[in-house]
């Protein structure tokens, strides 16, 4: 049972402990499981309800735009009103929102729920972490943390592929039945073991929020458009959201009660945090779409065989973000950060030999690494944020490490795609110059490849002197793009040893 609120000087215990990590990791689980669920089972999703490919990308998209606009708007609101009662707000959420979007009959409708659970999600990721963080003692909360995380793992992994078969074993809205399921479950759990915060005494900084969501949907919308190439609807929403961003710092050092009040990055452990999370997620992300392009476009490999070794490498990364607790405990957040920040970087460096024929295996290892060294990293990082975080401002700090590693994870993939298309083209028109074949030919060519608009621009001969190098090329675009995000982990690891003192205990 739920002991009093901690404010009051008593925390969880006992079963009531357990029950409170089990809940506050099914709620992380949910939020970063519900999207890749969706991306999953997108193109049968789309076929039920016959939407367009460009339709179909946005509403695959969407609960993200939508969490990363309410997050810091979550985490105040749980703040100010208690984050038991906020975070059984998101686990309602999410089972209404996703009820809908089974029940949807037509896209838009689709479209409201999909932005419906998106802000349900931000308030269990940002509000999971601050409740775990503020209802076990000081001495506990390596550990509660550490647990909070392998159960999210753990959880998360199986979630995609429990969708996929319900969506072609029952059909399309199936696959939307999942996330209910496990919000219920939690819902059940917090109502029943959980304890309430003390609301804080402010009021709520509505510009603050808003400029807030307005940088945070402009990055990572603006980003996400330039995968392929500079866009000009990209570039203006990147803008918008970097100049609502500098307004939002204006706003919150000026405001008596700011969202986020910004003395929390005079400390220079919660600022190593901070960049670690950025770093470690934007290699993740982008590591990611690059292993799957590397087994599916280049090696033709199916688009299973990577999600079947992302299973066991989550699964390991349950383990490791278990064990970071204790370890942390024993040898310091800042010696296990920097460990994750090592294996990322080992990952990263294994990935600078892949050839065509690099076996299954070590496609595992490199896999393995990236995500085991991410979840060292994840655990530390949030305790060294979650410590730096004033009483009343948990569930910002938290839904501030929400946003900067969702911001982080979502531009990963944007600005390495962009790169490793430039390099593509230039080093394929750099091996074929003795033949005549320039940059903008190699472009043309690969469109003719997959039915593009510039076909009729194409020298045949050349088009195929392009397919078949292309295979080489990606190769040495990927080595390029491996060391290109080596340079991360290794800016992160000095800050730490720099900025975080050796001390134990976080």
């Amino acid at each position: 049972m739920a002991t009093d609120a901690p404010a009051e000087g008593r925390y969880v215990s006992g079963v009531a402990a357990a029950m409170t990590v089990v809940a506050m990791g099914l709620g992380y689980a949910i939020s970063i499981g519900d999207p890749t669920i969706l991306s999953a089972n997108l193109q049968v999703v789309s076929a039920g309800l016959q939407i367009s490919g460009s339709t179909s990308t946005f509403v695959a998209s969407l609960a993200t735009l939508t969490m990363a606009a309410a997050v810091l708007s979550a985490g105040a609101l749980g703040d100010l009103y208690g984050m038991r009662r906020m975070y059984l707000v998101g686990l309602g959420g999410a089972v209404v929102f996703s009820a809908m979007a089974a029940a949807a009959p037509v896209p838009a409708v689709l479209m409201i729920a999909r932005a419906g659970v998106g802000i349900a999600l931000a308030f269990l990721i940002g509000l999971s972490l601050a409740l775990t963080n503020a209802v076990f003692p000081p001495g506990r909360r390596a550990a509660a943390i550490a647990a909070y995380f392998g159960v999210g793992y753990a959880v998360a992994t199986p979630l995609p592929a429990l969708g996929g078969m319900l969506a072609h074993a029952i059909g399309w809205r199936a696959c939307f039945f999942v996330v209910p399921t496990v919000a219920a479950i939690g819902l059940l759990i917090t109502w029943r073991f959980v304890p309430e915060t003390v609301p804080a005494a402010r009021r709520l900084d509505v510009p603050g929020m808003v400029l807030f969501a307005v940088a945070l949907l402009g990055l990572i919308y603006g980003t996400s458009r330039m995968e392929t190439g500079i866009d000009a609807a990209g570039l203006a929403a990147v803008g918008v959201g970097l100049a609502a961003g500098c307004l939002f710092v204006l706003q919150e050092l000026r405001t008596p009660e700011p969202a986020l009040d910004m003395r929390v990055f005079r400390s220079s452990r919660f600022n190593a945090a901070v960049t670690a999370g950025v770093v470690f997620n934007i290699v993740l992300g982008g590591s990611m779409v690059l292993l799957a392009f590397y087994l599916v476009t280049i090696r033709k490999e199916s688009h299973e065989l990577f999600g079947l070794l992302l299973i066991p490498a989550t699964a390991m990364a349950a383990i490791a973000a278990t064990s970071a607790g204790p370890a942390a405990n024993r040898f310091g957040v800042r010696t296990v950060l920097i460990s994750g920040l090592v294996i990322m970087f080992a990952g990263l460096m294994v990935l600078r030999n892949f050839d065509l024929n690099t076996s299954r295996p070590v496609v595992f290892a490199t896999t393995a690494l990236l995500v085991v060294g991410g979840a060292l990293v994840t655990t530390p990082q949030a305790q060294i944020m979650m410590s730096s975080a004033p009483d009343d401002l948990g569930g910002v700090v938290s839904a501030v490490k929400s946003a900067v590693n969702e911001g982080g994870y979502s531009l990963g993939p944007a600005l390495f795609a962009l790169v490793g298309i430039n390099l593509f083209f230039t080093d394929s028109a750099h091996h074929l110059s003795d033949a005549g074949v320039t940059r903008s030919e190699a472009r043309q060519a690969l469109l003719t490849a997959h039915g593009g608009r510039e076909a009729h621009l194409v020298n045949p001969e050349q088009a195929q002197l392009v397919i078949s190098q292309a295979p080489h090329n990606a190769i040495d675009a990927i080595h390029t793009l491996s060391m290109i995000m080596a340079v991360g982990p290794v800016i992160a690891l000095v800050l730490a040893l720099w900025l975080i003192k050796p001390v134990k205990n976080g």
